[in-house]
Parts: C-alpha cells; sequence; structure tokens
C-alpha cells in the first residue's frame, strides 16, 4: 500500500507540473495580441526556460541513470575502505514474493556509531544463500560504512555484491533521450505555431515551456527540503546520527508555530541536556507532528543526538530511527 502511495503522488505531481498548466495555457486565449512580450523579457524567458529543461533532464539523468552506475562504484569503495562495524539483527522482514528462488529482506540493525552511541538502521538485502538462515532475529552481521558519509548506498553487509542491468540502463537512456526530444519538438511546434512572425515575444510567464519545469524542479527539489526542514531533520542528519550523541533532553516547552501542513500543526519545541561533559545546554526544535502523535507534546523528557562542536542543533532520536 506504501508503494502505491508513492506512485499515486509521483503522478499527481506529474499532472499538475506538465498537462495542468498546457490545458489551463492553451484554453484562456494564448495568442498574440499585435505586441507580445518585450523582446529582453521574451529573451529571458526563453533562457530561463531553456536553463530549466537543462537542469530536469540533467536531475533525471543523476536520478536514473547515473546513479545506478554510481551506487556500484560505491559498493565498490565500501568493500574496500568501508569501515567495519558488527551489527545485531533486531527486525527482518520479509519484503515481495521470492524471485529466482531468492527472498529480500529489510533488516533492522542495531550498531553503534563512530562515537559508541547506539542506533537503528535499515538495510535491504536478498538472501543467495537461505539454506544458512543469516538473516534471522538475533544473529549478527558486519557492515562496511563510509566514515566519509558520502557514498549511496551509505553502508553495505560485509559480503554484498553490486551489480548493474544492462538492458535497464538502456531502456531509461531510450526514455531520457525520448524525453530530450520531446522537449525539443515542443520548442520547434510552438514557435511555429505561435511567433507570427516576431520571433520569440509569444513567450510569457505561464507558458508552459516556461512554467512546467518550474514547477518540476520546485516540486523535486524545493518540497523535498521543505518537508525535510519541517519534520525537524536537519541537512547534516546523517552526521549526527553517526557521529553525534546521544542525551537526555528535558523540555523546557513546546508550543504550536500556527504553521500546519496536511492538517498537522508544526511544534517548536525549547529543549535543554546536559552533555557527555557534564555542561548544560539549551537548544531549539521545530517539527511537524501529526495529531495523533500529539502526546510527544507532554512527555518531560525525549532523546536527542547532538555533534560536540555544535551543541546548540539537535534532532530527535526518533527521526533519525524512523
Amino acid at each position: 500500500m506504501k508503494g502505491f502511495w508513492k506512485y499515486f503522488w509521483i503522478v499527481y505531481t506529474l499532472f499538475f507540473a506538465i498537462p495542468f498548466p498546457m490545458i489551463i495555457y492553451y484554453n484562456t486565449g494564448y495568442r498574440l495580441d499585435g505586441t507580445g512580450t518585450n523582446p529582453w523579457l521574451a529573451l529571458f524567458y526563453l533562457l530561463l526556460s531553456m536553463v530549466a529543461w537543462g537542469l530536469v533532464l540533467w536531475s533525471f539523468f543523476r536520478s536514473f541513470i547515473w546513479a545506478p552506475v554510481r551506487a556500484k562504484r560505491d559498493v565498490a569503495y565500501l568493500l574496500r575502505e568501508g569501515a567495519r562495524k558488527e551489527a545485531v539483527i533486531v527486525q527482518a522482514d520479509q519484503k515481495g514474493p521470492m524471485v529466482d528462488g531468492f527472498s529480500t529482506y529489510v533488516l533492522t540493525l542495531a550498531l553503534r556509531n563512530f562515537v559508541g552511541e547506539e542506533i537503528t538502521e535499515q538495510v535491504a538485502v536478498t538472501d543467495s544463500r537461505p539454506e544458512e538462515r543469516r538473516f534471522e532475529k538475533g544473529k549478527r552481521v558486519t557492515l562496511r560504512i563510509d566514515e566519509r558519509l558520502k557514498t549511496n548506498p551509505l553502508l553495505v553487509l560485509e559480503d554484498a555484491r553490486a551489480s548493474l542491468r544492462p538492458g535497464v540502463l538502456f531502456l531509461l537512456a531510450l526514455v531520457w533521450l525520448a524525453i530530450a526530444a520531446a522537449i525539443v519538438w515542443y520548442y520547434v511546434y510552438s514557435y511555429r505555431l505561435q511567433s507570427g512572425g516576431t520571433g520569440w515575444r509569444f513567450l510569457v510567464f505561464y507558458h508552459p515551456l516556461v512554467l512546467c519545469p518550474l514547477i518540476l524542479l520546485f516540486t523535486g527539489f524545493g518540497i523535498g527540503r521543505l518537508l525535510r526542514a519541517l519534520a525537524g531533520i536537519p541537512r547534516n542528519a546523517q552526521q549526527l546520527k553517526y557521529y553525534g550523541r546521544r542525551a537526555s533532553a528535558s523540555v523546557l516547552s513546546a508550543s504550536q508555530t500556527g504553521t500546519y501542513i496536511n492538517n498537522q500543526p508544526q511544534v517548536r519545541f525549547e529543549l535543554r541536556y546536559t552533555d557527555h561533559l557534564g555542561q548544560a545546554h539549551t537548544a531549539s526544535l521545530k517539527k511537524v507532528v501529526p495529531l495523533i502523535n500529539m502526546g510527544i507534546t507532554q512527555m518531560p523528557y525525549l532523546p536527542v543526538f547532538y555533534l560536540e562542536d555544535q551543541p546548540g542543533q539537535v534532532v530527535l532520536a526518533s527521526d533519525l530511527e524512523s
């Protein structure tokens, strides 16, 4: 069900980013009124459109074509240079049906970070040797973790293997080329349909050539980062998780900020904790709290992670472990 909603929101976003602006534009009198846009402004819109579409294509290429190649390289680096960490399996959930006789599991692992604090992490694995029953609750596994926190994935099992599917990459490359060709075709089509001898002066900000890529960029980058910030998850969350120390912070106050996301309120927490050296620190944290979890605002203490060199920045332990 979770996968269904993921794809639903992707389709929903794509509809409002591409077909919807086109429907509005071509049904609200788009033709020139005899003057058109100022030539310099039209040139700006053209350059803005080309840059935006270029970023969209680069994002698609990086996420779907380059990412698998980079992941294979990163796994090889982890197996060669990654720090070894022992972990205990606290939960093993089978994910989907067996494929070619192999089962895929999502393992919840308990391990210690690079300063000795206990954390949990989830890893998806394909069990190629089911007869050994390696991935049962309570079993120990060895991980390889990037101490620089730069690889993707960040950690793998020590006996992991990375492989590429050339056929899938080829199909994705064909899709990418088809999208690029469609964008070029739309520039030519729009120019022939609307220029009327005035060049690109038909371009306005709400023209699909300009608006569609901007919406795609905003939904792909802006909203994701905004939601992470509203959820109280900082950009250096991995740094906090793998190099941060755990502390029990007393809740000085918890008040709503007046911001709501999907009718869920954002709450500002004022916290005080004592670090591992016995020094007291105060920190402020804002996060969206689902109504069903509002009981968290009444708790006298909350576990947090902090960095020794940035004691004023904290993150709730539950946000790093969810």
